[in-house]
């Protein structure tokens, strides 16, 4: 099933919002866009777009830890050339992995841990999603579908953001590079979280 999942966010505000709102999303999204791999539980996993004329996008996400300590050690893509995993917001290169702390939620935002989506040869458009592959040395691995949000989105969800980047591409300019409009990966609709901007 295709969904364009801001059209689904402009429905569902005509409604009464959050448990009615769920009633119109698929299936697959009724647990507000979580993915469970054993005790890890990986949370509204989004990806912020590359710029117009570039190719570099940055990936985030909730880690949600009810175990031992782990790390992510990769996130993997046929669409993605290479991949970077950042320790912080200065670019700290996470050697041997990210950390995800025992019993803990790791954030990876725009301002602490991250990755480096580099060389992305096709991304579906902002408002749309990005099929990724999540590897943790000691979980496995997890197949996720990350929302992609405008290239300046400070958190996921960035209506804000969205509205600009709507604004910016609206008289046909041109789309960020990579982008395709009718590409295979999964569309949907995320349920935006009461906390999702403290991202």
């Amino acid at each position: 099933m295709m969904i364009k999942r801001r059209d689904l966010l402009a429905a569902g505000g005509a409604l009464l919002g959050g448990a009615a709102f769920g009633a119109l999303t698929p299936m697959r999204s009724a647990q507000a866009h979580e993915y469970e791999l054993g005790k890890l539980t990986i949370e509204h996993p989004w990806v912020r777009a590359p710029k117009d004329g570039e190719t570099t996008a940055y990936f985030y996400a909730f880690i949600h830890n009810k175990g031992g300590a782990d790390k992510l050690i990769a996130v993997k893509s046929p669409n993605v050339g290479k991949t970077m995993l950042h320790a912080d917001a200065k670019h700290a290169i996470a050697e041997g992995g990210i950390a995800i702390a025992a019993d803990k939620t790791t954030t990876l935002s725009p301002e602490g841990a991250h990755v480096v989506l580099a060389e992305v040869k096709k991304i579906n458009p902002v408002g749309w999603g990005m099929e990724l592959v999540l590897v943790f040395e000691k979980a496995g691995e997890v197949t996720v579908d990350a929302a992609v949000d405008a290239p300046d989105a400070k958190h996921a969800h960035d209506a804000e953001a969205l509205e600009r980047w709507e604004k910016a591409h609206a008289a046909g300019e041109a789309k960020p590079a990579g982008h395709d409009h009718g590409g295979n990966d999964h569309q949907h609709h995320h349920d935006a979280p009461a906390d999702a901007k403290k991202q």
